[in-house]
């Protein structure tokens, strides 16, 4: 990840590394790419990765189309930048030919769910032209984010002290609260997944609490990054089902769950985690499938198996083929469902029957083996 190579030189200054420290990081990547790796990911939302110009992106990914990899951008802005972010992303594909994907494609927010066509469209002319472009989508219409990331970008700018020790500044807090309103996000929305110093916000909406203060969201949710010291996960009902569907269908889509494994007993720690990751594939057969019969079966099964094994060059895997790895998932089409809700996320998906790992069966008539067979995969 490009974060990580950046913090294992700059540790937690946010900055712009200077050119010793740049060539540091490419001598790091270049190891990386010999031993293994698929390619580079950048998570250009996020405060340390914030200021990388568009000259290291390019740079690092040279080094990946050198060694054959796969440049995978989750892109600076998905709500009113989110053009100018996907068309930066495209210039790196398009200056360099370094194969590109950018991850989980969408436009948050009511005003700018128009641009996903053109989101779509810009898509489309780049790979007409030539650039070797996909990218990933999952099948919720709410989404998780980090809180500070829907502030107005440059209020992170110099990472979390730096945004912490300007919201603390009634001047700048007033400035960050006009240019909130102005945007037209829809704050209102934000419901609290979780918060590191106070649990007792989970579950809770911004604008319940703003309310019982008797104060504006903008002002309540500056005053809950203080308070958690910035670290405070959301949940928040800001996409569209039409853009979720255009995305799905698209011919360079893939589907992914953008979310992290857990399993039921993490319920326990009180945090809301997104049903993605309980659910997302099983939710795309269930739904776009089986229920509104907008995507067949193979191609909806190729887009979570084949397709990205292609994509990212993963060898003998992402088909039923001889010669191939056993990595098999047997499920009952007509039982097949996914439970997982905003809600209640943790539900594991049913009709899973079988899933056979590098050979060995995992789950067998819907019972887990308690068996670990996965393996470190190399590009």
């Amino acid at each position: 990840g490009h974060g990580t190579l950046r913090r294992g030189v700059l540790n937690d200054e946010v900055r712009s590394p200077n050119l010793k420290e740049l060539k540091f990081i490419e001598k790091k990547l270049k190891e990386s790419m010999k031993q293994g790796s698929f390619g580079l990911s950048t998570g250009l939302i996020y405060t340390h990765a914030r200021l990388a110009s568009p000259e290291e992106l390019k740079g690092l990914a040279k080094i990946v189309k050198k060694y054959k990899g796969i440049y995978t951008s989750h892109i600076k802005d998905e709500a009113n930048e989110v053009l100018d972010s996907l068309e930066e992303a495209i210039q790196i594909g398009r200056d360099t030919g370094v194969k590109l994907h950018s991850s989980h494609l969408k436009v948050m927010g009511a005003k700018n769910w128009p641009k996903m066509d053109d989101a779509l469209a810009l898509i489309d002319n780049a790979y007409k032209n030539g650039i070797d472009i996909s990218f990933d989508v999952y099948p919720y219409t709410n989404t998780g984010s980090v809180l500070y990331t829907l502030l107005p970008a440059w209020v992170a700018e110099g990472g979390k002290k730096m945004m912490l020790y300007r919201l603390k500044d009634l001047a700048v807090r007033a400035k960050v609260i006009s240019e909130m309103k102005r945007s037209g996000f829809e704050y209102n929305k934000i419901e609290i997944a979780s918060s590191s110093l106070d649990k007792t916000l989970t579950r809770r909406k911004i604008a319940d609490i703003a309310q019982a203060q008797n104060k504006t969201v903008e002002d309540t949710i500056i005053d809950i990054l203080l308070a958690s010291e910035g670290r405070v996960i959301t949940s928040i009902e800001v996409l569209n089902e039409s853009n979720v569907k255009k995305a799905i269908l698209h011919p360079l889509s893939m589907i992914a769950t953008n979310g992290s494994g857990y399993n039921i007993n993490h319920a326990k720690t009180g945090e809301v985690v997104h049903q993605r990751s309980f659910g997302a594939f099983t939710k795309v057969l269930e739904k776009y499938v089986l229920e509104e019969e907008i995507i067949r079966f193979e191609d909806a099964i190729r887009k979570m198996t084949a397709y990205p094994a292609e994509k990212y060059s993963i060898r003998n895997r992402g088909r039923l083929k001889k010669g191939y790895f056993a990595d098999v998932l047997v499920f009952n089409r007509s039982e097949i469902s996914s439970p997982a809700t905003r809600e209640n996320p943790y539900q594991y998906s049913r009709g899973i029957e079988y899933s056979i790992i590098n050979g060995k069966i995992i789950i067998e008539e819907g019972k887990y083996k308690k068996i670990k067979n996965g393996r470190i995969i190399k590009h």
